[in-house]
């Protein structure tokens, strides 16, 4: 009787954490430019290496100058304190014209997607792996540009499941963070996380835009960080968690 009395409490404990289980967070930071060394998003960068969290950033080819990769380099090589990478560099488009990737036809997406794709190769030397459209506005004509190239394995915040056949994860189960580009807003993100908790229990995409923070609005995603890091949450990277999933062929 003793040992399944022990036994009932053990697995309550064990559910009851289940069920308590903080999700993964995706910080999908959009609309990185550099330009003379410098970058309106270099505070955001900083911030997030000094606490040591993992995020995505979205770069725009066309935002891109000679120094770029001396910029970069630093974040490129930022790791935590476990020797994992904390910055994922992801394409955010070649012009980000509202739209580059809907409506706009096959041949016209290919080469912005295929542009940018060289250029970030060409700037920074990276290979990059997830792909995020420019006001998050894409379409069909997207998921099979984007399945053309076999390094790419992530969309986010696609408006078009990819069949399973392409390869390509759609990471799209988002919780708002920002009242509009730019204006991130605490207490808007804790009522909208506590909301989605239970039906985003495996992870959350939260996207901001850090070049267009003033500083009070800086200060509200830093108490989103904040407050992340007191739920327990781990930081993750758009293709590194696709490598956690079913869509990654090695997983299966």
């Amino acid at each position: 009787m003793k040992k399944t009395i022990i036994l009932f409490l053990l697995f309550s404990l064990v559910h009851v954490g289940i069920l308590h289980a903080a999700p993964k967070i995706i910080l999908k930071l959009d609309d990185l430019r550099i330009n003379k060394n410098g970058s309106a998003s270099s505070v955001t960068l900083d911030y997030l290496k000094l606490k040591g969290v993992k995020a995505g950033f979205g770069i725009i080819a066309n935002g891109l100058d000679e120094t770029a990769l001396s910029f970069l380099t630093p974040y490129i090589n930022a790791t935590n304190a476990k020797g994992e990478k904390l910055f994922e560099f992801w394409h955010h488009g070649y012009d980000h014209k509202n739209p580059e990737f809907k409506g706009t036809g096959y041949d016209y997406q290919k080469l912005h997607f295929e542009k940018a794709d060289s250029l970030f190769e060409k700037r920074l030397g990276i290979k990059m792996r997830s792909f995020g459209a420019p006001f998050n506005a894409s379409d069909s004509i997207t998921i099979r540009v984007l399945s053309e190239n076999p390094k790419y394995k992530v969309i986010m915040l696609g408006s078009i499941i990819p069949a399973r056949s392409t390869g390509i994860l759609n990471l799209n189960q988002r919780v708002n963070l920002e009242l509009s580009p730019g204006v991130p807003d605490s207490a808007y993100f804790v009522t909208n996380y506590l909301a989605s908790k239970s039906k985003y229990s495996n992870y959350m995409i939260v996207q901001a835009h850090p070049p267009y923070f003033k500083p009070e609005r800086l200060d509200e995603f830093k108490k989103v960080i904040e407050f992340l890091i007191s739920e327990g949450c781990e930081f993750v990277l758009p293709y590194e968690y696709y490598k956690t999933t079913i869509a990654n062929p090695e997983k299966k």
